[in-house]
This record gives C-alpha cells, sequence and structure tokens, in this order.
C-alpha cells in the first residue's frame, strides 16, 4: 500500500508544474509513467487536466500516440481514430479526448489538443523523428519535453537529433504494405520508415549535461523525479555532443545490434 506521503493531489501537481516553469500559452510534450508516483488522487484524468489548467487555451498539450506493435505485422493498418497506443494508461487516455488530432506515422504518431494542436500534427516525416515531424516543430517552436517518472530513454526527441546528424550507427527499415486508414475514415497506402539502429542509444548520458547547461530543471512531485527540458537547447546541446563524439548518445560498453540485410544506412 502507498504511504500517505505518496499521495498526489491535483493541487499539489499544478503547483510542482509551476515550478517547472510551465506558463499559459506554452507549448508541451508529456512523456510519462504514473505507476511511479505513489497515488496520484484521479489518475489520468488529473495530470490531463492539470496540465491543461497550466498552460491554459492558448496553448497546446501533447503526448506520444505510439503503436509500436504494428512494426512486425506483414501489412499493418494504421487506424488514425481507433489504433490504440502501444503503452501508459494516460496516452490512450489522451488519445481519446474529444478535441483531439493525431499525427501521421505508422509507429511514431503524436497527439496533440490546443492552439497549435492541428499544425503540430498536420504532417509527419516519412521515418519517425524528422524534419517535418512533431518532434522537430517542437523544437523549432521552443516546446518543453516534461518527463514524469521516466528517464531521458524515454525522450524521443533525441531520435530527432539522430536524424539530423547522421551518426555511423543510425539506419532506417522501410515497412511494406502500410495502409492509413484517415480521420475520415478513408483508405491509403503510407510510406512508412522506422529505425533500425546498429547499437544501443543511452540518452541518459546527457542528464549531466543538460543540468549543467541549466537546459532542465528537475522537481519531485509525489514519488516520482520531473524533469522539464527546453527542446531548443537540447536539441542543440545535443547535436553539439554529438559532432564532438558519434557515440556521444550511445551504450557504453554495448553490444552491436545484428541489423537485417533490408536495412537503409545513413548515407544511402
Amino acid at each position: 500500500m502507498p504511504s500517505p506521503e505518496s499521495r498526489v493531489t491535483a493541487e499539489e501537481l499544478l503547483a510542482g508544474l509551476r515550478e517547472l516553469g510551465l506558463v499559459p500559452a506554452d507549448l508541451v510534450f508529456i512523456h510519462a509513467s504514473l505507476s511511479r508516483f505513489g497515488h496520484l488522487e484521479g489518475g489520468a484524468d488529473t495530470v490531463i487536466q492539470t496540465l491543461l489548467e497550466a498552460i491554459g487555451p492558448r496553448g497546446t498539450l501533447a503526448m506520444p500516440g505510439f503503436s509500436f506493435q504494428l512494426r512486425e505485422e506483414p501489412s499493418p493498418v494504421f487506424d488514425v481514430r481507433n489504433t490504440p497506443c502501444w503503452a501508459s494508461r494516460i496516452y490512450e487516455r489522451f488519445r481519446r479526448l474529444e478535441g483531439v488530432c493525431r499525427s501521421h506515422h505508422v509507429t511514431h504518431s503524436v497527439c496533440a489538443i490546443g492552439a497549435r494542436a492541428r499544425e503540430l500534427t498536420a504532417t509527419h516525416s516519412v521515418t519517425p523523428c524528422g524534419r517535418e515531424s512533431p518532434f522537430r516543430k517542437l523544437v523549432a517552436w521552443s516546446g518543453k519535453i516534461v518527463l514524469f517518472g521516466v528517464c531521458h530513454n524515454s525522450n524521443t526527441t533525441f531520435h530527432a537529433v539522430e536524424e539530423e546528424e547522421r551518426p555511423f550507427y543510425v539506419g532506417f527499415r522501410e515497412l511494406k504494405g502500410v495502409t492509413i486508414v484517415d480521420e475520415r475514415g478513408r483508405r491509403r497506402p503510407l510510406l512508412s520508415k522506422v529505425h533500425e539502429w546498429s547499437r544501443h542509444y543511452d540518452f541518459n548520458r546527457m542528464n549531466d549535461t543538460l543540468e549543467r547547461e541549466g537546459v532542465q530543471r528537475r522537481s519531485v512531485i509525489g514519488d516520482s523525479i520531473v524533469r522539464c527540458v527546453d527542446a531548443r537547447r537540447m536539441f542543440e546541446v545535443a547535436t553539439e555532443a554529438l559532432r564532438r563524439d558519434p557515440e556521444a548518445l550511445l551504450m557504453q560498453g554495448g553490444a552491436k545490434i545484428q541489423l537485417p540485410v533490408s536495412v537503409q544506412r545513413s548515407g544511402e
């Protein structure tokens, strides 16, 4: 049973978000694991509503709509309205909210609601985190990334840095026979590529650098460490690190991943 100290109310959550620097009109991308909070009164609904209160009607809230379960299917069908999120009950709860928009990528879609939600999700690159993806818009628009009870290995925007810089280990695999069912129920082919890296990443290696450079704020809410990261500055700092050392975002001493023959490597 959770201890009394681990109970978190909506008021305490809002105060914590304010302490992290969330203000009205912010664009905020959330990565979350609610199970690490202790007892959060109201669960996923409380988190979503409190975040919306923190950023106000001129703000935009986004979360992963990831559907990794489609990655290995022989002829995957991505239904924008109905394909469930792969992980985390808060993502699935958010996806189902009235007014949520979802970008068009078979494995790495993004869900959003608010002032710029439609613009954020209107395009998505063929690759998960390319220049036309919501992740790059998050960077260009100086958004904030909030990590609720998860570490930087859940911070997908680091992949946008890798896709832009194309270090030696970056590769892609095109998924064959993908069909998208769009918001109007129309079916069409969807060109989609997924990541096929040759090495394991470890974005947590950047945590101390982000702290030192003032790129992120950190607080404790309930039983969880929560980080708020400046997306633009994070992208810049990680890019500089990767240019100095192509292995800067990789797990140290990790085994190589055996890539299939079909992988398209960077530069090809």
